[in-house]
């Protein structure tokens, strides 16, 4: 029988548990045609970008590609350079109440500082609708 989200227990919940593990970035050189590419190929809507020593700098999202970009605009030009990020010790809770808060779908994850992952808004809505977590990848 499917679990309901009144079975779902989500207290002990951490971040790590739900996350897309692994980390499919791009850098600021990277045009917007490999940021739609990837996208489109992995199933995905937002990518983290990193410098060349994977400090993350940016966020690209499938919003941010709606507008007519393009196809070799570097994606630097159009990245948030606000980047949004939690630990992966980060309660689901907490994560949530971020995303409410900056008004975000996406938090890069991090595991000292480093980035180990991206946890969307539908990470955390599978497990409360009583689903297994999907992952494309």
């Amino acid at each position: 029988m499917e679990s309901t989200p009144a079975d779902t227990d989500l207290s002990e919940t951490v971040v790590g548990d739900l996350m897309v593990a692994g980390v499919v970035s791009l850098n600021p050189d990277d045009t917007v045609g490999r940021a739609r590419e990837l996208m489109l190929g992995l199933g995905i809507h937002g990518l983290p970008v990193v410098d060349p020593v994977g400090v993350v700098v940016g966020f690209v999202t499938s919003s941010d590609l709606v507008e007519e970009w393009p196809f070799g605009e570097p994606i630097s030009t159009i990245m948030s350079r606000r980047v949004h990020a939690v630990e992966t010790s980060t309660t689901v809770a907490e994560a949530a109440a971020r995303m409410l808060d900056e008004r975000v779908h996406h938090l890069v994850v991090n595991r000292g500082g480093r980035p180990v992952g991206v946890i969307s808004s539908f990470d955390l809505l599978a497990p409360l609708a009583g689903r297994d977590p999907v992952h494309p990848r």
